[in-house]
């Protein structure tokens, strides 16, 4: 694997001390579009200027440790701040994306238009998606110990994640806050795995906290979810077959739901498929109890 330290001209250098500056977004474009399949480019802290930057190569962008390394675009994008093209694998980490915007309100920090994706320690805040993943249907989405705050349009069609193509989805030790009227995370992926996350609505009135609408292999695992009261889903977790797909397994267990609003239910199951469900601890704040299934559902495989 080949590494590539980008290395700040002196002028840059006297400049902004160690960091970088938002004008070095186009020295950065071009050190991506020099790489080989396969590099590894650091990148020093600062605010980087980057709007749509296509990525055809398979390569890893790691952040500063310290972090402090930002991606942000100062203009309105057509899909988002990076692009991975098809066929690109891409490993980010250590990296802070902001503020993307575009003129179809669903300007993403990632459009994943690639095959394998892979998100280690990142930070996306007020993007209207943060992540949105249309490419490779074989593709894997991987997510770990990463945060997705203030996402979201506001109009129900922008979420944290939304995964419209992919073979599967695994997002593990992340945080999902005050995504806004849309979903933290949307998933039409042929399996689906959450584990050891938080989704907190505070103040954004979110829908379902996970939305999985063409069914799949799913698992949602010792997560924290917390319903607020003024929630735009009475639902917090949703497994339908209205994009197609196949009921094939949902495996719910571990999770701690705390519940500000009245009524409503944990799990709306709107397929036959009979859920397991194991060990999942609802606090109800609200004036009604949350229900833990939908009235109607298929009976659970482990009745609580």
């Amino acid at each position: 694997m080949i590494r590539i330290l980008l290395i700040m001209t002196l002028a840059a250098v006297a400049a902004c001390s160690s960091r970088a500056a938002a004008s070095d977004g186009d020295w950065l474009k071009q050190q991506i579009a020099r790489a080989p399949a396969g590099a590894v480019i650091e990148v020093p802290a600062g605010d980087y200027d980057l709007t749509d930057v296509q990525i055809s190569r398979s390569i890893t962008l790691s952040g500063d440790p310290g972090g402090g390394a930002v991606f942000r675009s100062a203009e309105t994008t057509e899909k988002g701040i990076l692009v991975p093209l098809t066929g690109v694998d891409l490993k980010v980490e250590n990296i802070t994306f902001v503020g993307a915007k575009s003129w179809d309100r669903n300007g993403a920090g990632i459009r994943h238009e690639g095959r394998n994706l892979s998100i280690v320690n990142c930070k996306f805040i007020g993007n209207e998606t943060g992540v949105l993943a249309t490419g490779n249907a074989d593709g894997a989405i991987t997510i770990t110990r990463s945060e997705f705050i203030d996402s979201g349009f506001g109009d129900g069609q922008s979420h944290g994640i939304y995964v419209s193509s992919g073979g599967r989805l695994d997002v593990n030790a992340s945080r999902f806050v005050g995504t806004r009227i849309g979903h933290h995370i949307k998933s039409l992926a042929a399996a689906t795995i959450v584990r050891n996350s938080v989704m907190d609505d505070a103040y954004g009135r979110p829908s379902y906290a996970i939305d999985v609408s063409r069914g799949g292999d799913v698992t949602i695992e010792n997560n924290r979810f917390i319903q607020s009261a003024d929630a735009e889903n009475y639902a917090i977790v949703n497994y339908d077959l209205s994009r197609g797909g196949a009921a094939k397994r949902l495996v719910v267990s571990g999770n701690e739901i705390i519940n500000h609003y009245d009524g409503g239910v944990f799990l709306r199951n709107d397929t036959r498929l009979a859920p397991a469900l194991s060990e999942n601890r609802i606090e109800n704040k609200g004036k009604k109890p949350l229900m833990l299934t939908s009235p109607g559902s298929p009976k659970p495989m482990q009745e609580q």
